[in-house]
């Protein structure tokens, strides 16, 4: 039962993460707004377990530290279809930011 999914609506979504952040700044990480809500967007898509709704350490902690985020100025070391396959996508400043993994 717990690791059935659980399909969230965004603002449940946005929730979620919002507890994710605050666990990912324990490891120095910091979930941009914008970041945020890429980050919900393809939790509604993908759903989430009742374990990770219940304890949000394993989410937030694999993403702080396991997730590879692909900066602007980083583009240029992955293949353009590497960046069209990211996990999501974001927008900070008029500069595109991709999750490759999570």
């Amino acid at each position: 039962m717990n690791n059935e999914a659980i399909y969230l609506s965004y603002d449940q979504a946005l929730d979620l993460v919002g507890r994710i952040s605050t666990r990912a700044k324990q490891f120095n990480y910091t979930i941009s707004k914008p970041e945020s809500q890429a980050i919900a967007s393809l939790l509604v898509d993908v759903g989430v377990t009742v374990d990770d709704l219940i304890d949000v350490s394993r989410l937030a902690d694999n993403y702080a530290i396991n997730a590879e985020i692909v900066t602007p100025t980083d583009t240029y070391q992955y293949s353009q279809s590497s960046l069209e396959d990211a996990l999501f996508t974001w927008k900070e400043d008029g500069q595109q930011y991709y999750c490759l993994n999570w």
